[in-house]
């Protein structure tokens, strides 16, 4: 490594001070020059001196800066070429939606990061000078590629989303357009999987129910359990839908659909005898 690195970062003063140079967590052996040409450039020489634990604490804010100021630009970018079916406010909401995977393993946000500081290793291992401009266009092809993975998830998962909406728009059209529909129906969930239905008057209407969708034969398995409960509760169209013993709940995602379903219309029972 050199007894200096420098480099030389074009434009957005504010940023510069604030995540380089005058970082309040950083005091950085460092020396800053302007280049007063037609594209102004800032130099900021750092003198890791030898101490590898100083210049890895300076280069984990390089990479932070780097993300905070290309990463956005990037996505972006790669938006627009690999996406171009996308609208403009479908690939706002892709956009959005980054933070949902800060934590992610393979692409999160310390992923990125880490990307990032194993080219910048690389990089002030031939050279003592960079143009930081550069380094992003030319030098962060692997970071790219984990970004182009990223912008496949996001855009995955927002179309995903999107259909998860219409689907409920439609089943609360569905529950919506009964004329005749029950007062209440109770749903009791069983530790060992599997529900029972109660109607308003807490009468057993649960083989009635299953009935009119499998025959009495049928083996189910759990997930056909949890398939069948929505094509049920739409079937009935409960105004009100009480839960008991949701402690057993193994499916959440499932309650969720039905809660989404039947907005505001979803109780969950403290404790009663239909519970036990």
């Amino acid at each position: 490594m050199f007894d200096q690195i420098t480099l030389g970062v074009s434009g957005d003063t504010n940023l510069i001070k604030t995540r380089l140079y005058n970082h309040p967590e950083c005091a950085f052996p460092i020396s800053v020059a302007k280049d007063d040409t037609e594209l102004p450039v800032t130099y900021i020489s750092f003198e890791p001196a030898g101490d590898m634990r100083t210049l890895d604490c300076y280069l984990h804010v390089v990479a932070e800066y780097i993300m905070e100021r290309y990463e956005t630009k990037l996505l972006r970018r790669i938006l627009e070429e690999n996406h171009k079916d996308l609208s403009l406010l479908q690939k706002r909401e892709v956009l959005k939606s980054v933070p949902l995977y800060t934590d992610d393993v393979i692409m999160g946000y310390h992923a990125r990061k880490q990307m990032i500081l194993l080219s910048l290793y690389d990089y002030f291992k031939e050279d003592s000078l960079m143009h930081l401009d550069g380094f992003v266009s030319f030098r962060l092809k692997d970071y790219e590629a984990l970004l182009e993975q990223l912008a496949e998830r996001m855009v995955e998962d927002c179309l995903t989303r999107k259909e998860y909406e219409e689907f409920i728009e439609l089943l609360q059209y569905f529950v919506n357009m009964q004329e005749s529909r029950p007062k209440c129906v109770h749903i009791c969930v069983h530790p060992c999987g599997g529900y029972a239905i109660y109607d308003a008057e807490e009468k057993d209407i649960t083989a009635k129910s299953f009935q009119e969708f499998v025959d009495e034969e049928a083996l189910l398995t759990e997930e056909m359990y949890d398939d069948l409960l929505i094509s049920i509760l739409i079937t009935l169209a409960p105004e009100k839908v009480v839960v008991h013993n949701g402690s057993a709940i193994r499916n959440k995602e499932l309650f969720n659909t039905v809660e989404r379903v039947f907005e505001g219309h979803v109780t969950l029972c403290p404790g009663c005898h239909l519970c036990t």
